[in-house]
C-alpha cells in the first residue's frame, strides 16, 4: 500500500539514501530540501528508479521558522493525510550550534506540530539527527514551552562558562 511520507533534508547523504529507497518502495514522498537545484537533481535521480513511488518537491530553510511555518501549510493544504514525516538531519553550518538545534529540534517540533492533525491513529513521525554525535557548546540555545521559545544554557555558568 502506498504511504504519502514527507522527508525533510532529502538532497543528499542519510536523507537521499532514504528517498531512494521509499520511491523504489512505491511510496508517494515529499521531498524535502533547502537548495533549489540540489533537490531538482535529486528529484531527477529519484524519476530513475524503477518502481510505481513518486515524488513532489518542497522548498524550505529549516532553520528559519518561518519557512517552517510555510512548509507546514503547503503540505497541510495539498494533502488531506500523511503516512509519516521522516526529519533527517541537515547539513551542519559554519557557527553551528544555534542552527542545528533549530534544523535538529524545533523545525521537526514545529513541523509535527502542525501536521500531526494529518497523520491520524495510525501516522508516525521519526526523527534522525546526527546532532547527538557533536558537544552542544554553552550558547543559548532556545526551548520549546507553552508555545513559546525561551533561552537555555547548556550546562556552564551565567556566563556560559563550563
Amino acid at each position: 500500500m502506498q504511504k504519502t511520507i514527507l522527508l525533510t533534508g532529502a538532497t543528499d547523504g542519510i536523507g537521499l539514501e532514504t528517498a531512494k529507497m521509499l520511491v523504489a518502495d512505491g511510496h508517494h514522498v515529499l521531498l524535502h530540501g533547502r537548495n533549489p537545484s540540489k533537490l531538482e537533481a535529486a528529484e531527477k535521480a529519484l524519476a530513475d528508479l524503477p518502481g510505481e513511488g513518486q515524488t513532489e518537491s518542497y522548498t524550505a530553510d529549516l532553520s528559519h521558522l518561518p519557512d517552517v511555518e510555510a512548509l507546514a501549510t503547503k503540505v497541510a493544504n495539498k494533502h488531506p493525510t500523511l503516512d509519516a514525516g521522516i526529519f533527517t538531519p541537515g547539513s551542519q553550518t559554519p557557527d553551528g550550534d544555534d542552527i542545528r538545534f533549530m534544523v535538529n529540534t524545533i523545525a521537526p517540533c514545529l513541523l509535527t506540530k502542525r501536521l500531526l492533525p494529518k497523520l491520524g491513529k495510525a501516522g508516525r513521525v521519526i526523527n534522525l539527527s546526527y546532532a547527538a554525535r557533536f558537544f552542544l557548546n554553552s550558547s543559548p540555545i532556545f526551548v520549546c514551552s507553552n508555545h513559546s521559545l525561551r533561552p537555555f544554557r547548556c550546562g556552564g555558568d551565567k556566563n556560559g562558562r563550563v
